[in-house]
């Protein structure tokens, strides 16, 4: 019981400084890249052939796009305490985006295996995917009355629409393309380089949902996740915006950055459970 007591501060800790963090450094730099240095994408680097052939402006938005998502993931990554069970979904949608990636990249290049920065990222993300999936760095932490469960909140609706918008993504990428109702099309020209940036955001998009979805989300560990959220939702609508020349027209990466806000705006400012008690505290 005294050892419990006296480990179990050390045990139940932060996900700073361990392979999460990791992840989320290397994310963040290719957050840089992506929104600093998208030309990048376009050259070759050393060993590494061009990702992409032809810059236009839907490559560019939906690049702005991608760094976005990026961001947003890699802060979830540092700023949840993994836990042997808050990171199964994430970590399942993380090996889902790495296997696609690896697979429709290989593809892409007629079965031959060119080396370019979708098998490096697909990398990143398969092993933050496994660390939180499979060797999380704290102890499951104990429940109390006031844990909640957290299907059936906003979470778990914002999950469903990041899903839904990732098996379009997936599965009916012209969508992207069409008028639907209100709203004009995303993008006008379709391509090679287009495509797989668009399956590789609807992976994205799918693993971001099953981690807003998987955590258990209190006062504490949502703040990095939501303050990412907020960026990239608000450079997303600012760079759609710009786009069309400083004119509002209804896109559906407007819809997308709602859906990132509420969601940001959700795990940051009004979790569903309240802050883990600390493990030493004593009742009186």
């Amino acid at each position: 019981q005294f050892c419990d007591h006296l480990l179990l501060p050390f045990l139940i800790t932060m996900a700073h400084g361990n392979f999460s963090d990791l992840i989320f450094l290397i994310l963040v730099g290719v957050v840089v890249q992506w929104f600093a240095f998208p030309a990048t994408l376009f050259q070759d680097l050393g060993p590494l052939k061009a990702q992409f052939s032809v810059k236009n402006a839907d490559m560019d938005a939906i690049i702005k796009f991608g760094g976005g998502l990026l961001l947003m993931m890699g802060m979830t990554f540092s700023g949840v305490s993994w836990n042997p069970i808050n990171g199964k979904m994430g970590g399942f949608g993380g090996f889902l985006v790495a296997g696609h990636t690896v697979y429709s990249t290989f593809k892409a290049d007629s079965d031959v295996f060119v080396p370019r920065l979708f098998y490096i990222y697909a990398a990143v993300i398969f092993f933050g995917a496994l660390h939180i999936f499979a060797f999380p760095s704290n102890p499951l932490p104990p429940k109390t009355p006031e844990t909640k469960n957290n299907h059936g909140n906003v979470g778990d609706a914002v999950a469903l629409c990041l899903i839904i918008a990732a098996a379009f993504c997936t599965f009916y990428p012209d969508h992207l393309f069409e008028d639907f109702g209100p709203f004009k099309a995303q993008f006008s020209t379709k391509s090679a380089d287009l495509s797989a940036m668009i399956k590789f955001i609807g992976g994205l998009m799918l693993m971001l949902g099953l981690m807003i979805s998987g955590v258990k989300w209190n006062p504490i560990n949502g703040k990095m996740a939501g303050f990412g959220g907020f960026i990239a939702a608000g450079y997303t609508a600012y760079s759609t915006f710009q786009a069309d020349s400083s004119a509002f027209v209804p896109r559906l990466f407007y819809v997308y950055a709602m859906v990132i806000f509420v969601g940001a705006l959700h795990v940051f400012a009004f979790p569903s459970n309240p802050k883990l008690p600390k493990p030493d505290s004593k009742k009186a």
